[in-house]
C-alpha cells in the first residue's frame, strides 16, 4: 500500500500488517502475470499453509464468526454480531453504516455488487477490547472480466462480546486492477 496514514492504538498493528500484506513478494511460485493483489493473496495463502500453518487457528472466535457471516446467504447473520449503536466503516470506499440495520444494508449491497463474495480469515489477535482479523477478500464484481483476491485487515472494537465498531482496510485499486476494471470505475447507478 502506498498511502501513509497516521493512526493510533490497536490500528497501528493493523496498518503494519496491511503494509506487509500489500507489499509482500509472492516469491518464485507466483506467476509474473499475476496482479499485485493476486500475488499478495497467494503469499497470504502460502503463509497459512506453510510457515505459519497454525496462524488461522489463532483468529479469535468473534473474528471467525464475523468472517463466516460474510459468506452466508442470510445478511442478518452479520448484523446479529453488532451492538444496537454499532458503526461499520469501510475505509477503502469511505462509507459508514450505523446499527445492525446499516450493517445488513452494507452486506446486502456488497453481495449485489460482488458475486461469490468471500472473506477467508488467515490470522488475527485479540486485545482487551478489540480484535484484528487478517484475511483474503475475494469475489467477482458483476460485469467485470475477472475475479479478484486481495488482502484485507479488519479492526473490531467490542462491547459485551458484540461488535461496537468495525473498520475494513484493503486496497480498492487492487480490487479494480485484479478485476480488469479501470481505476476510476464506479458501480452502475452511483
Amino acid at each position: 500500500m502506498r498511502t501513509r496514514t497516521l493512526i493510533s492504538g490497536l490500528a497501528v498493528g493493523v496498518a503494519t500488517a496491511a503494509l506487509i500484506a500489500g507489499t509482500a513478494s509472492a516469491g518464485p511460485a507466483a506467476s509474473s502475470e499475476a496482479s499485485p493483489g493476486q500475488r499478495a493473496a497467494q503469499a497470504g495463502t502460502r503463509q497459512v499453509v506453510g510457515v505459519a500453518k497454525h496462524e488461522k487457528d489463532r483468529v479469535p472466535a468473534i473474528g471467525r464468526r464475523w468472517a463466516a457471516a460474510w459468506t452466508t446467504g442470510d445478511t442478518r447473520d452479520l448484523a446479529r454480531l453488532y451492538t444496537k449503536d454499532a458503526v461499520y466503516t469501510d475505509r477503502a470506499v469511505n462509507l459508514v453504516f450505523r446499527g445492525p440495520e446499516g450493517v445488513e444494508e452494507w452486506e446486502t449491497g456488497s453481495h449485489q455488487l460482488i458475486e461469490n463474495l468471500r472473506f477467508e480469515a488467515t490470522g488475527g489477535f485479540r486485545g482487551r477490547d478489540g480484535v484484528v482479523v487478517e484475511g483474503v477478500f475475494s469475489g467477482h464484481i458483476v460485469g467485470a472480466p475477472r475475479p479478484f483476491a486481495v488482502p484485507l485487515v479488519t479492526v473490531l472494537r467490542l462491547r459485551d462480546d458484540l461488535i461496537q465498531s468495525s473498520n475494513d482496510y484493503y486496497n480498492r485499486t487492487e480490487i479494480l486492477s485484479d478485476s480488469g476494471l479501470p481505476a476510476d470505475w464506479t458501480p452502475p447507478g452511483s
